[in-house]
């Protein structure tokens, strides 16, 4: 397992989910802001402007994805320095989702949190291994 966990790999793995949220969050902008601000009422034109900023957001992620992938291919010691920002970007967004669940109405979903929090903890874990690898070969 150990072998698996290597720069290119994590980074193919959170590029992929991130792309593949954010393509699903575009698609589903509408049904999401009705869901999660359920307990605000959202009116009509409430709706609509979640949707767009829902839609924005899911772009960014989109970008990120293929940022993430098209960094696969850096020498581990570079894939690590990837890794570790957007390691250190995910630990935010679940940070911003964990405090908008305990302190509002708002209702992120808690696999998703779940799921990111342990992509963040993987991709954490794999850049330290990588860098450590490179300045023992050094």
């Amino acid at each position: 397992m150990e072998g698996d966990m290597t720069t290119k790999n994590i980074l193919t793995l959170m590029g992929a989910i991130i792309g593949l949220q954010g393509i699903g969050i575009f698609f589903g902008a509408e049904s999401i802001t009705t869901e999660a601000f359920a307990a605000m009422k959202p009116d009509p034109v409430g709706i609509e402007i979640g949707a767009m900023l829902h839609e924005a957001m899911a772009v960014m992620m989109v970008m990120v994805g293929i940022i993430l992938l098209s960094a696969r291919n850096l020498e581990p010691a570079a894939g690590a320095q990837v890794l570790i920002g957007a390691s250190i970007g995910i630990t935010l967004t679940v940070g911003q989702g964990f405090y908008h669940m305990f302190t509002t109405v708002v209702a992120p979903p808690l696999p998703v949190l779940l799921l990111t929090s342990a992509m963040a903890v993987l991709g954490f874990v794999t850049a330290i291994k990588a860098k450590g690898s490179a300045e023992s070969a050094d």
